[in-house]
């Protein structure tokens, strides 16, 4: 059973020139009892990714799924 999912998950800063994909359309599951690690290079999007799945920031698009509920 999957307690975390994350479905095409964008978060995008700025815009026109200046626009930054911090996260672009990330999709992954984890299922109960798995242990996840996040791993990448200095501005990857690691903590923007840690932030949208936990709720401090709300995505440009995408959803994240928490016990089959959509947080968003």
């Amino acid at each position: 059973m999957s307690i975390l999912e994350v479905k095409n998950l964008v978060k995008t800063y700025g815009k026109g020139e200046n626009e930054v994909h911090a996260v672009d359309n990330v999709s992954f599951s984890v299922n109960e009892g798995e242990f996840v690690a996040i791993v990448g290079a200095s501005g990857s999007g690691k903590s923007t990714l840690l932030h949208l799945i936990g709720g401090v920031d709300e995505p440009t698009s995408g959803k994240v799924i928490i016990d089959d509920e959509d947080i968003y």
